[in-house]
């Protein structure tokens, strides 16, 4: 069961760095910085871009 929240919780990793790069708004810089958090802070990392700095980016 762990296995199959891990692969999930990177497959939505991987899928929130794809979406934040693919946004024309914010610098490089803060792409970086952004997927960095991301992927190093897993679930919290993935809920706070999906439900706060998605809609600030956008």
């Amino acid at each position: 069961m762990a296995k199959i929240v891990y692969w999930v919780g990177l497959a939505l990793a991987i899928w929130c760095v794809y979406d934040l790069f693919t946004t024309k708004t914010i610098g490089v810089f803060w792409k970086i910085l952004i997927s960095i958090a991301i992927l190093s802070c897993s679930w919290i990392g993935l809920l706070l871009y999906y439900f706060i700095f998605r809609n600030m980016i956008k």
